[in-house]
């Protein structure tokens, strides 16, 4: 196989994971339940954020970067499986154009953290806020909508940035 071939071949399973671990449709009053941001599968990306608490990860495009806005309790910590409540307002990190958002619906939206039912980054991103913190959260697209995107509000290959307030963790509130 000829290095051109075998690029092209990584390239298209790449595309091909990407479109595994796509939520179905942004999130919107409609789709406020659970059920309806389900994905289909998990990626096969690891994790590019540091383990740390409070980290910033800036080593490569391909890397979730999260800035803490508003400090959190700094001892509360969602697990995988918990039940989380947030407020959220996602923006096309190109053009900064607003392409959903809880505070328009007026309520928060809740899931189970780490088990697929959001996109990548909010699997990943979550699990480093504590209790009450408020981030802006920097997803590639790998960790978003991949080479899919969502039309018409995400085009394909869209990095993504979120404003995320964490407000509960399973039955404690911030």
């Amino acid at each position: 196989m000829s290095a051109s071939s075998l690029s092209a071949a990584v390239l298209l399973a790449v595309a091909t994971a990407a479109h595994a671990f796509a939520p179905l449709k942004p999130l919107s009053p409609a789709h406020l339940s659970t059920s309806s941001l389900s994905l289909r599968g998990a990626a096969a990306h690891p994790l590019a954020v540091s383990g740390r608490r409070n980290a910033i990860s800036s080593l490569s495009m391909a890397s979730l970067e999260r800035t803490v806005l508003r400090e959190g309790d700094g001892k509360t910590f969602p697990q995988k499986g918990d039940s989380v409540t947030c407020h959220y307002e996602g923006r096309l990190a190109r053009g900064n154009t607003l392409f959903d958002s809880s505070y328009d619906y007026g309520e928060p939206i809740s899931f189970q953290i780490g088990e697929g039912q959001v996109i990548k980054g909010w699997d990943q991103g979550i699990l480093d806020m504590s209790l009450g913190e408020k981030c802006k959260l920097d997803v590639p697209p790998f960790y978003g909508y991949g080479p899919r995107g969502d039309p018409p509000d995400i085009p394909p290959m869209s990095p993504l940035v979120f404003e995320i307030e964490l407000l509960q963790i399973n039955d404690q509130k911030a």
